[in-house]
C-alpha cells in the first residue's frame, strides 16, 4: 500500500472512531466534550475550541474548550478577535488556517491587555460546523499544533473539515434532546404544579422533594443517570393525588380510616398515571415506594428492608422532611432541626440508615447546622 492510500485509510479510521463516539450520547455536554477530546487527539494539537450560537442565533459563543490553562482561557476569552473569525467562518462558511498567528493582521488591530508573548495559542485552524441547507451549527477550532512542522496543511483543513460534517450531526442530535428533554422537564412540573395546587398546604411541594432528593443522592455520590431519573420520580412521587378527591385531599379534620386506605391509593395510581411515559420503570419505583417503610409498616405493598427501592428511600425522607417543615391542618410546622432529628429517630424503622445519614450530612452542609446523631456519624 503506497504512502496516499495509507494516509487515506488513517484518515478514515479516524473519521469513523469520531464518529462513532460523538454519536454514541445525546447529552450536549458530553456531546461537547467528545468533539473537544477527539479534535485534539485527531489534529495533534494542544488546544480545541468549539464555539456555539447563542439564543439569539446571531453571535458565535465561547461553549467548551480543552487543554487550556486557567489563565489561557482567561486571555482567550477575552480576544475580541474571535468574534471576528468566528463571523469570517460563519459568513465564507469556508475553513481558516493561521500559522502564525502574533503577525496575522487580525489580531494586529486589536489592542491586547497582555503582551503577544502571553497569547495562549500561536496557530489555529478554523473550520465551520454544517448541518443541512447550509446552516452552521457552530465553529470548531484546534489550536497550537504539535510535532514537526508545528503547522497546519490542506490534509488537517480536508481532515477537520470531514470531522466537522460528522460532529455537527451529534451536535444537532444532542441539542434537539435537549429540547425536547427541556419540554418533557417543563411539562413534568407542570403536572407535579398541578397535583401541588390541589392543595393548597403542599404548594411548591413537589420541586422541594426533588431538590432534597438529588441533594441526598449527590451525598451518596449516586450516578449521573441515576439522579436523572430520581430527579423525575421525585418530582412526580404525589402524581397520584390527582385521582384522591379534593374534599379528602384537602380536608382538615382527621381522615377516618376509609379516607386513610383511599389516601393511601394514590402511589398504585400514580404508576398507573405514569405507565404510558417512555422510561417509566425508571420512574416509577420512587412514585411506588416512597411510603414504605424498612420494616415492612408503610404502604401500599408493606415491603422490607432490601425490597424498597433506593429511590423510593430516598423520596421517602425528602417528603417527609418537607412535611414536616411545612404547616398543616393537623400539624404545627417543625423547625428544619427538630424535623431533622425526627427522621433520625426513625431510622431503621421508618427510614435506611445509609440514606439517613446522607441525608443529615446534606442537611448539616446546607443549614450549617450538625445535625448528625452521634450514633449515626460513622
Amino acid at each position: 500500500m503506497n504512502k496516499m492510500h495509507k494516509n487515506a485509510s488513517k484518515k478514515l479510521k479516524i473519521v469513523l472512531d469520531v464518529s462513532k463516539t460523538v454519536s454514541s450520547t445525546l447529552d450536549l455536554d458530553t456531546v461537547n466534550d467528545l468533539i473537544l477530546k477527539k479534535a485534539i487527539w485527531a489534529l495533534g494539537t494542544d488546544h480545541a475550541s468549539l464555539f456555539l450560537p447563542d439564543d439569539s442565533g446571531k453571535h458565535l459563543m465561547l461553549r467548551a474548550a480543552k487543554g487550556f490553562t486557567k489563565y489561557e482561557m482567561s486571555n482567550l476569552a477575552i480576544l475580541e478577535s474571535w468574534e471576528r473569525i468566528n463571523l469570517q467562518v460563519a459568513r465564507s462558511k469556508k475553513p481558516i488556517i493561521v500559522n502564525n498567528l502574533k503577525s496575522h493582521a487580525i489580531f494586529k488591530k486589536e489592542k491586547l491587555p497582555f503582551s503577544k508573548k502571553e497569547l495562549p495559542l500561536n496557530s489555529f485552524l478554523s473550520v465551520p460546523l454544517m448541518a443541512k441547507k447550509n446552516q452552521i451549527v457552530g465553529v470548531l477550532i484546534v489550536s497550537n499544533k504539535k510535532g514537526h512542522p508545528n503547522i497546519f496543511t490542506k490534509s488537517d483543513k480536508e481532515l477537520l473539515m470531514t470531522l466537522g460534517n460528522h460532529v455537527s450531526i451529534a451536535l444537532l442530535n444532542a441539542k434537539l434532546y435537549k429540547g425536547l428533554e427541556d419540554l418533557f422537564i417543563s411539562t413534568i412540573k407542570s403536572l407535579a404544579n398541578a397535583v401541588d395546587a390541589k392543595d393548597p398546604y403542599t404548594r411548591g411541594h413537589s420541586e422541594r422533594v426533588m431538590r432534597y432528593s438529588l441533594a441526598i443522592a449527590g451525598k451518596m455520590e449516586l450516578s449521573e443517570d441515576f439522579m436523572k431519573w430520581l430527579k423525575l420520580s421525585s418530582l412526580l412521587h404525589d402524581v397520584g393525588k390527582i385521582g384522591i378527591k379534593d374534599a379528602i385531599l384537602g380536608k382538615e379534620a382527621k381522615l377516618s380510616m376509609d379516607e386513610v386506605k383511599i389516601m393511601q391509593q394514590h402511589p398504585i395510581i400514580g404508576i398507573n398515571i405514569v405507565s404510558s411515559i417512555i422510561g417509566s420503570e425508571r420512574i416509577v419505583r420512587g412514585i411506588s415506594d416512597h411510603h414504605e417503610w424498612v420494616n415492612g409498616k408503610g404502604y401500599p405493598k408493606k415491603l422490607t428492608g432490601d425490597k424498597i427501592s433506593l429511590e423510593g428511600k430516598i423520596i421517602a425522607i425528602a417528603d417527609t422532611f418537607d412535611a414536616m417543615t411545612t404547616n398543616r391542618p393537623y400539624q404545627k410546622k417543625f423547625t428544619s432541626k427538630e424535623a431533622c432529628l425526627e427522621i433520625a429517630r426513625n431510622i431503621n424503622t421508618q427510614f435506611s440508615p445509609e440514606v439517613t445519614r446522607a441525608f443529615m450530612r446534606s442537611f448539616s452542609e446546607e443549614n450549617h447546622i450538625w445535625c448528625m446523631p452521634s450514633d449515626l456519624n460513622r
